[in-house]
């Protein structure tokens, strides 16, 4: 099973790395799209950037959504959600809550909070999910 972590690249730089760290510790194959290395501010590097990561949701089993997200997340889930919908792709979409990561409130949003399959508050928690999930599979 295959991982992408759907997060703001620097606003959440280490939490992102605390996710990434946890999840491989757990011996999940994660991708965290700052791994590519390219702070993609010219247009040609967001276009490498944002190619790169719709490959690798392509190639993911679970999408995890880290809160607050901005529009690049926005994006992303809005691809997963058509891979579910109009591919037929199986994808699981997991919310992990702002309110595991800061402690407000999740903000819900009609276009996007029904899609999410799971939502978590804390890195165990989804570490828990993903261990059931993966037997499934």
């Amino acid at each position: 099973m295959r991982i992408y972590i759907a997060s703001k690249y620097l606003d959440h730089e280490i939490i992102n790395k605390e996710i990434y760290n946890q999840l491989t510790d757990a011996g999940f194959d994660v991708f965290l799209p700052k791994s590519i290395n390219i702070d993609a501010y010219t247009d040609e590097e967001m276009f490498i950037v944002g190619e790169r990561c719709f490959d690798e949701m392509d190639m993911c089993d679970v999408i995890l959504i880290v809160e607050p997200f901005g529009n690049s997340v926005s994006c992303e889930v809005g691809y997963a959600i058509c891979q579910k919908r109009r591919m037929n792709l199986k994808k699981t979409l997991i919310l992990l809550s702002s309110t595991g990561t800061d402690g407000k409130e999740s903000k819900r949003e009609a276009m996007i909070t029904p899609y999410f399959d799971i939502v978590v508050n804390s890195i165990q928690e989804l570490i828990n999910h993903l261990y059931i999930i993966d037997k499934q599979q």
